[in-house]
C-alpha cells in the first residue's frame, strides 16, 4: 500500500491517443474548431513505439495538441497506416474506452456552429439531473462525433473546476480535455488501481444513478442504472469510470491500443516515479507489457516510458520526465 503521506505518483491523464488515418481532418476539427494548438510534432521512433505499443520496424508519426498550452489533457495524435479494425464510434454500453470530455463556455453556441459547419452531433444539448451526496447535481452536455470514431462530450459546466485553459486564456471557447470516459465490468478493480491506495488520484464520488435525460444523451435504454466513479488529480484530464447494469454490446478492449487503433485507443500519463508507479500497477491487478525505454518524442518529451494495462484492460503509457 501506498504511504498516504507520500505525493499522489501521477497528476492526471496527460493526454488522450487518438489514433487518426490522417491529420488534417483532426487538425481541422480540434485545431481550427475548438481551438487547440500544436504544441509538439514529429515521430515516435521505432523501436520505442515497438516497444510501448507493438506497432512493429518503423517510426510512427505524432502530434501533441494542447489547449492554450496546457501541459495536461491534451490530444495525441498518433497516425496509424493499417489499423486492426475499422474506424467506430464508441457506444456508451461498449466496454472500453469511449468519450473524452471538455468545457464549453457556451454549448448552445457550439452546437450550432457545427451545424452551420454540417458537423450533426450525434446528443444535442440537453440537462439532466444525477444525484451526488444526497443533492441533485444538475448537468448540460452535447456528443460531438470526431474523426475516425472519436466521440467528443462537451459539458457546459454549472461551476468549473481546475481547467489550464481557462486560467490561461478565460475567453476561450472550449477547454482542455476536463475528462476522460471508460466502461468497464469492475469499476472497484479500476478505482483501486487509479485511486488513493494505488496511483494516487482522488476518488471525488462514487454513485449509481439514473436519469431519463441521461439516457437520451448517452442512447441507453429507458431506466439504465448507471455506475459512475470519478478520479481526480492535481491537474486534468480527470478519469470518469462508468458501468452499467444490464446487457453489454461490443467489448473494444482488445482493438483499442495506440498505434494500432483509430479513435480514442489509450491515455498517457505522466509519473513523478516510473518504478513506483510500475510496482502500483502490479500490486493493484495491472500488467506491465515490458521493461521500460527512453525516449524523446512529441508525446513524452524526453522520459523513461512503459506500456501498461488496467485491471480492465484500458492501455496506458506511463512515463516520467527526464527533462
Amino acid at each position: 500500500m501506498r504511504d498516504q503521506g507520500s505525493a499522489p505518483l501521477v497528476e492526471g491523464i496527460t493526454g488522450a491517443v487518438i489514433g487518426v488515418a490522417a491529420f488534417r481532418p483532426h487538425l481541422e476539427f480540434f485545431g481550427h474548431r475548438l481551438g487547440y494548438e500544436v504544441a509538439a510534432e514529429g515521430v515516435v521512433p521505432a523501436a520505442v513505439a515497438d516497444a510501448l505499443w507493438g506497432t512493429g520496424p518503423r517510426d510512427v508519426d505524432a502530434v501533441a495538441l494542447t489547449a492554450a498550452g496546457a501541459g495536461t489533457g491534451r490530444v495525441h495524435l498518433v497516425r496509424v497506416p493499417e489499423p486492426v479494425a475499422p474506424a467506430g464510434r464508441p457506444h456508451n454500453l461498449d466496454r472500453g474506452l469511449i468519450g473524452i470530455d471538455m468545457y464549453a463556455r457556451d454549448i448552445e453556441d457550439a452546437h450550432a456552429r457545427c451545424a452551420a459547419a454540417g458537423i450533426s452531433w450525434t446528443s444535442p444539448p440537453a440537462t439532466y439531473g444525477v444525484a451526488v451526496g444526497g443533492k441533485e447535481v444538475m448537468v448540460t452536455q452535447g456528443v460531438c462525433p470526431a474523426p475516425d470514431g472519436t466521440a467528443v462530450v462537451f459539458v457546459q459546466p454549472a461551476a468549473a473546476r481546475g481547467t489550464a485553459a481557462w486560467e490561461a486564456d478565460p475567453g476561450r471557447m472550449f477547454t482542455e480535455l476536463t475528462s476522460v470516459v471508460c466502461h468497464v465490468p469492475d469499476v472497484d478493480a479500476e478505482v483501486a488501481f487509479w485511486g488513493p491506495d494505488g496511483l494516487g488520484m482522488a476518488l471525488w464520488y462514487d454513485v449509481t444513478f439514473s436519469s431519463p435525460g441521461f439516457d437520451t444523451v448517452a442512447d441507453l435504454p429507458p431506466g439504465t442504472r448507471m455506475r459512475l466513479a470519478f478520479l481526480a488529480g492535481e491537474r486534468t484530464a480527470r478519469i470518469e469510470v462508468t458501468c452499467a447494469e444490464g446487457d453489454h454490446r461490443a467489448d473494444l478492449r482488445p482493438v483499442q491500443r495506440p498505434g494500432r487503433s483509430l479513435g480514442h485507443s489509450g491515455w498517457t500519463v505522466r509519473t513523478r516515479d516510473l518504478g513506483a508507479a510500475l510496482d502500483a500497477v502490479r500490486r493493484t491487478g495491472g500488467e506491465v507489457s515490458g521493461e521500460p525505454v527512453e525516449t524523446d518524442d512529441p508525446l513524452h518529451g524526453k522520459a523513461a516510458a512503459a506500456s501498461v494495462t488496467t485491471p480492465n484492460g484500458i492501455s496506458v503509457t506511463l512515463y516520467e520526465s527526464r527533462a
